[in-house]
This record gives structure tokens, C-alpha cells and sequence, in this order.
């Protein structure tokens, strides 16, 4: 009879990449995705996220990346909402100044 605590052989069947995907050891830190998305990297660091995303296709990190996208859009959103609003409310005001009203 085997003892259980013994590891099996399907329990050591792993690779360094299963290891390094499990535990996202190469992936670097949103704040690095921000600055890659911006266009800010350069060099080796632009290079290993660009790998890092698009050859191997790192799906935690293309998630944050369009989490971090979507909430840039949401943020140019609600400041364009806001010059809009600025801006009608001082062509009215203009519009009655110069009206006399």
C-alpha cells in the first residue's frame, strides 16, 4: 500500500511555465501597463511587456490593461462632460450679456 503523503507523478507533472502562469511571476505591475499603454516604456521594459502581452498572450494582464483603459475612458468621459457643461453654461451667460438681458 503507498503512503499518501507522497507526492504521485501527476502531482509533480508540471513546467516552469505552468508554475511561472499559476503564480504570474513575469507579470509586471499595472502601474508598468499604464506606463506601456501610454507609451511611456522604452527599451527592454517596452519590449518584455509588449512580449509579455502579445506572445504570450498573458490573459491577467490584458485584463488589467483594458480594466485600466476603460476606466482612462470613463475618466475623459466625465471631464469632457464637465467642459461641455462649463462651456454652455458661460455661452448662455455671454449670450445674455451681450443681449442686454
Amino acid at each position: 500500500m503507498a503512503h499518501r503523503d507522497e507526492p504521485t507523478e501527476d502531482d509533480l507533472a508540471f513546467t516552469v511555465a505552468t508554475v511561472w502562469r499559476e503564480e504570474r511571476v513575469s507579470c509586471p505591475h499595472p502601474n508598468i501597463l499604464q506606463a506601456f499603454d501610454a507609451g511611456a516604456l522604452t527599451g527592454g521594459a517596452e519590449e518584455f511587456v509588449r512580449f509579455h502581452l502579445e506572445e504570450s498572450g498573458c490573459p491577467y494582464c490584458s485584463a488589467v490593461l483594458e480594466d485600466l483603459r476603460s476606466q482612462q475612458r470613463d475618466a475623459d468621459r466625465a471631464h469632457l462632460s464637465g467642459l461641455e457643461d462649463r462651456l454652455l453654461r458661460s455661452t448662455i451667460s455671454e449670450l445674455r450679456r451681450a443681449s442686454g438681458a
